[in-house]
């Protein structure tokens, strides 16, 4: 019998169950905070008094700037364990093990995607990008960040969404669009406060919002997180390695490119145009498919 990933029957699921969970996630983001001021504290004293708080070296910066995901981690871990009383990979699989070939395959898939992407566009408007000043030490430290930090960022995010979220929600909604509707925009909402909004705010808010709604309506027809959380992390690390520009959310780190110019309206249309491309790939295809089935097996 195939188990849901989204009317979870694992442990305990009562709503106070998961009002209390959400309390102990903020009760660990707001660790997060502490421990992310101790630490400029204990490296440059002085960072305290700059508004932006930060220590002014992107790479560290960007380093620092995932303390708040390792508390994350623990504050689900608690829930899970404590609350819930189920097993921690119930947020990501409802079988017995996750199936780390379909994470993989859903990386290598969406990464391969904005590759392609990224290569279109260079071809059609070559004046939007040019080569950062380049420095191998620089780059070795972002690429080990870039691999090691920012996929526990993005997972991090879809264990909140299309996992805790997504199951709570789950208990009462049963209609995917609707789920993943509503998971959507809280996702795309959460992420206005980046500085790419200021690009565009109708543009670059749809991007954020109709992204959250397919990597939901992703998770909700292949039964699981898996392919979202591959996807995620494809898309972070790609643009972290790759591009950044003036309004950036990762702030001025050493990627190779550097984006003059780009129209909020293409950008997200490419965006629509690569989520889904990436949902027909994996979850359509009779490739995709066999990967899918592969996991209910586990």
């Amino acid at each position: 019998m195939k188990k849901s990933f989204i009317s979870m029957q694992q442990g305990k699921n009562s709503n106070w169950r998961y009002i209390l969970s959400l309390l102990s996630i903020f009760f660990f983001m707001i660790l997060s905070g502490i421990a992310y001021f101790v630490l400029l504290f204990v490296i440059e004293p002085a960072s305290l008094d700059t508004p932006e708080l930060t220590l002014g070296n992107p790479i560290l910066d960007l380093a620092l700037s995932h303390i708040d995901y390792l508390f994350w981690l623990m504050g689900l871990w608690f829930s899970m364990k404590v609350i819930l009383k189920r097993p921690f990979r119930t947020l990501i699989t409802p079988y017995r093990k996750i199936n780390w070939k379909r994470i993989v395959f859903g990386f290598l898939i969406f990464f391969g995607l904005m590759a392609i992407s990224s290569i279109v566009e260079f071809l059609v408007f070559p004046n939007n990008f040019t080569l950062h000043d380049f420095n191998i030490s620089n780059y070795i430290w972002l690429l080990l960040i870039a691999l090691l930090l920012v996929p526990i960022q993005t997972t991090c995010e879809e264990l909140v969404f299309r996992g805790f979220i997504l199951q709570w929600l789950g208990k009462g909604l049963k209609n995917p669009i609707l789920l993943s509707i509503i998971v959507g925009g809280i996702f795309g909402s959460l992420h206005f406060a980046n500085p790419e909004m200021s690009d565009g705010a109708l543009f670059v808010g749809f991007d954020y919002v109709f992204t959250g709604f397919m990597l939901t309506y992703i998770a909700v027809k292949s039964n699981s997180a898996e392919l979202s959380i591959g996807a995620h992390a494809a898309n972070n690390v790609f643009l972290a390695l790759f591009f950044t520009s003036d309004n950036d959310v990762f702030g001025e780190i050493p990627s190779l490119f550097v984006v003059l110019d780009e129209s909020p309206f293409y950008s997200a249309l490419m965006s629509s145009i690569i989520i889904i491309t990436f949902y027909v790939i994996t979850v359509k295809t009779r490739f995709g498919k066999r990967m899918n089935n592969e996991g209910n097996r586990i």
